[in-house]
């Protein structure tokens, strides 16, 4: 720039100023040297209008280099940053002003465009790093820190070993480096957590690399769920499906003339086919309520009758174990928004286990109360119990703390996983304390619908306060009364 300067316009500048001064003192020297005798004021008259002349040159060529430096200016910009300088403008004067203000708007533009991306960023529940040519590292966000449990929180400006203590992600970055081809990897656990972890090169000069880390944790554990349920279902259809086929054989081998005999195992046949139907019921009604999170026809829902009817419901298992079975409803319960049936299915499925888990002779109650807003379902027994191991994990589908017993009465493994699904379809929330010997409490949680569904208990409806019933505190045989 300098070079092309001095070339241009300043010696051009000084030659034409230097030249008019030489010629007037070579001739002033001629003629005071005694050559020539005429008068010195002719020669310094001509040399003071050469010189200026060589002004008024010198200004017209300036005025012309500053013209054609400004255009060489907006070329250079314009051709770098076509955006920033016009092509074509009217008024070299004002072309300078034009690009400082373009740049400033341009720069505003970038740094807004860069607070966005940064800010996107960060967000990103993925992991992200970007480095350059040489793995060292140029951005990153919080969610990489996370998942990839970085060795130092200041990562920019560092080499990948530096802070990512992964084996795998580091020869996944050399391999990508060499192939130029976008590679993922399984990462984990790492903190208990499993990523895919995909790298890619950068079409950069140099090239630079990406690194997104994925959290696949819980598709993972989705995927052993599948898996397990799957292997569930397989089982539990496959064990009553050969001992029904077993004793379908043996009655083919001609036990059928054995009339008693014959009874028995067509009995035997009834009750797995009684416990294949409740298991394909089980399972239509999660798929139901795996399909959607609504409630189908919600409306208010009184749950002192539904209370009312699960107990004369199950009244007749109840009495034949002897069992005393006590409800207790509290006065001035307002309704829930809900469905009947499906509240009536959960409260009989915890009913229905507090019978068959509870010894003869037991006691169990259903009481329903309020509290905070919200009505309580709870079903109290005295039965067996459950270990602490098992609380964790009871709701699970075809979990069964005692797999023999559970078989052994019919059960399908599915009843608890319903009511759960039942109680979240309906925003509420279901807790169980228990302990081995001592019995089990269930308790359920609703919501309580707003004043303005509140409707009046039709005639013939179970009693919504005190013991529900003269029966209420009686034995089994009298619940149902």
């Amino acid at each position: 720039m300098f070079r092309d300067l001095l070339h241009r316009f300043l010696l051009p500048q000084l030659l034409l100023i230097v030249l008019p001064l030489v010629a007037l003192a070579v001739v002033a020297g001629i003629q005071l040297s005694g050559g020539g005798g005429g008068p010195v004021g002719p020669v310094v008259w001509c040399a003071i209008l050469g010189c200026v002349l060589a002004t008024a040159v010198s200004a017209l060529l300036a005025v012309r280099f500053l013209r054609w430096h400004l255009r060489a200016v907006s070329d250079q910009i314009s051709a770098a940053v076509p955006a920033v300088a016009p092509k074509y403008p009217d008024d070299y004067s004002t072309l300078l002003d034009q690009i400082a203000r373009n740049l400033v708007d341009l720069t505003a533009g970038a740094s807004k465009d860069q607070a966005q991306l940064l800010t996107i960023i960060s967000s990103m529940s993925d992991g992200l790093i970007a480095m350059d040519h040489e793995q060292r590292v140029l951005l990153t966000n919080d969610a990489a820190a996370d998942l990839l449990t970085f060795r130092t929180p200041d990562a920019r400006g560092k080499q990948l070993w530096e802070i990512v203590p992964l084996d795998g992600v580091l020869k996944a970055v050399t391999e990508v480096s060499l192939t130029g081809r976008r590679k993922t990897i399984p990462v984990g656990p790492v903190n208990g957590r499993h990523l895919d972890v995909t790298v890619t090169r950068l079409p950069l000069r140099p090239a630079g690399f990406i690194i997104v880390a994925h959290d696949v944790t819980e598709t993972m554990r989705y995927e052993e769920l599948r898996k397990e349920f799957v292997a569930n279902v397989s089982h539990e259809l496959r064990t009553p499906l050969t001992v029904i086929k077993g004793y379908v054989e043996t009655l083919q081998d001609g036990v059928l003339d054995d009339r008693p005999r014959a009874m028995q195992f067509l009995a035997t046949v009834e009750k797995h086919t009684e416990q294949l139907t409740n298991l394909v019921n089980d399972l239509l009604s999660l798929s139901r309520l795996d399909s959607t999170n609504a409630v189908p026809s919600p409306r208010p829902v009184h749950l002192a009758r539904v209370a009312q009817r699960v107990a004369e419901l199950m009244a007749p298992a109840a009495e034949k174990k002897r069992h005393k079975l006590v409800i207790q409803l509290a006065d001035g319960l307002r309704p829930v928004i809900g469905n009947p049936e499906y509240l009536e299915r959960a409260v009989t499925n915890l009913l229905e286990n507090a019978i068959k888990y509870t010894r003869e002779d037991g006691l169990i109650k259903l009481v329903l109360r309020a509290e905070n807003g919200h009505l309580l379902i709870e079903v109290i027994d005295n039965g067996i119990g459950i270990a602490p191991s098992d609380l964790p994990r009871i709701f699970e589908r075809f979990y069964r703390a005692d797999r023999s017993r559970s078989r052994d009465m019919g059960g399908t493994g599915l009843g608890l996983s319903i009511v759960k699904h039942i109680v979240q379809a309906h925003h509420g929330s279901i807790e169980v304390q228990s302990a081995l010997g001592s019995g089990s409490t269930f308790r359920l949680r609703f919501p309580a619908a707003p004043a303005a569904h509140e409707e009046p208990a039709a005639a013939g409806d179970a009693p919504a306060g005190g013991s529900a019933s003269p029966a209420a505190n009686a034995d089994a045989g009298g619940a149902a009364a």
